[in-house]
């Protein structure tokens, strides 16, 4: 059932999702998930479509923010890598799916363009519906085939590649493109200068500036620690940047690859904590004294760089990681030659009340869960929604 916590609108819509939203730990599923809880709180009567494969299973929290859940197996044939469709999106063109759309006349938010398999179906031709873009996918896949190593994932990732700038021309099929960066908005705004493409920030976990004014005496740098990217940074940064750091340094996040233990056998002054719970790296933010939020890629928006600015003192960090994001006057963006300088100046500083001030009014405006609900509420449904900062 959906929350009455605040029911501004009693209106029904379709989400399907491309996993299963929650729990909510990687990109993908905390805005989906962030997303849903926030438009159940405003009411709106929600039926969601998802896929249940890997390790995304079915899950009880879910019916307490849906009308109904619906679970459908993703089918991941070799032999849809031989279709002219994306893999991504050919592997979730479920016949039920279909069907339970059609059983019904809500709006349909497609949620990635992974989901939109049926998106210019016949049979849902005079039905609204709006896609929430979480990446532009072919330039997403495009960085992916350059990181990659092996033939295999280069041959997938090629594919994909080539697929997607294809398939991108089937989104003009929707009413309505919601864009998650100010980049992507940008992009598609060139692209169907005829649609209606609107930019919602991207749903995310916070809901208040928890930073502390002072000062902390520890560098972290937090993330998917399993991830190629992550471990090529932190390996980059500790054999360059940070090579002669003596200030404390954590490296926080999930399943740590072996490489980095071995790589800080040598630097006493570092510290690896492997899969922290919510808590324990609510904790670490806010204690640190400088958060190092840097990305490899600039595609989609970085969320964490979002948890940092929310939660830490000082963010240092690069263009990849602040694209789109609109948030670069709260960063510190050094050069590789200025990095050790900047490092050494921020650890004798001390974050203050003005510094917090100014970071509530830029995110608590931009990247307010509820008011961007409400704007993407307003769009789908023709409704008029007073926009506060409220969250």
């Amino acid at each position: 059932m959906s929350s009455e916590n605040s029911p501004l609108i009693s209106k029904s819509l379709n989400i399907v999702c491309l996993d299963v939203p929650f729990p909510a730990d990687y990109g993908g599923a905390i805005e989906a998930f962030y997303k849903l809880k926030s438009f159940s709180e405003l009411g709106v009567k929600i039926y969601l479509h998802c896929f249940v494969y890997g390790d995304r299973k079915p899950q009880e929290y879910l019916n307490q923010l849906c009308e109904k859940v619906y679970y459908y197996p993703r089918e991941r044939s070799i032999k849809y890598l031989f279709s002219n469709t994306p893999f991504i999106v050919k592997s979730r063109r479920n016949v039920d799916l279909l069907n339970n759309l059609r059983s019904n006349d809500f709006p349909i938010l497609f949620d990635a363009t992974h989901t939109t398999g049926f998106l210019n179906h016949p049979d849902l031709k005079d039905r609204k519906k709006i896609v929430r873009l979480h990446n532009i996918e072919w330039i997403y896949y495009r960085i992916l085939l350059d990181s990659s190593f092996s033939i295999k994932e280069k041959f997938f990732y090629f594919s994909e590649y080539k697929k997607l700038r294809e398939y991108d021309a089937v989104l003009k099929e929707a009413a309505i493109l919601s864009c998650l960066s100010q980049s992507d908005e940008e992009y598609y705004r060139e692209k169907f200068p005829e649609k209606n493409i609107s930019l919602e920030c991207v749903f995310h976990e916070n809901k208040t500036v928890t930073s502390k004014a002072g000062k902390g005496n520890y560098i972290l740098y937090h993330g998917n620690l399993s991830l190629l990217d992550n471990y090529q940074i932190i390996f980059q940064l500790l054999k360059n940047e940070l090579k002669d750091c003596q200030y404390p340094i954590i490296l926080a996040g999930k399943n740590p690859d072996k490489s980095l233990f071995d790589l800080i056998k040598s630097r006493p002054n570092i510290q690896i904590i492997a899969n922290p719970s919510s808590v324990e790296m609510q904790a670490l933010l806010q204690e640190a004294h400088i958060c190092l939020a840097i990305a490899k890629n600039p595609s989609g928006v970085k969320l964490k760089l979002i948890n940092s600015l929310f939660a830490t003192r000082f963010v240092v960090s690069n263009e990849n990681a602040l694209a789109g994001s609109g948030l670069d006057d709260l960063c510190m963006v050094p050069t590789s030659e200025d990095f050790a300088t900047i490092i050494n100046t921020l650890m004798q500083q001390s974050f203050d009340d003005s510094q917090i001030q100014h970071r509530k009014q830029i995110l608590e405006e931009k990247y307010n869960n509820s008011s961007n609900a409400k704007k993407l509420i307003n769009h789908i449904f023709g409704l008029d929604l007073n926009i506060s900062n409220e969250i």
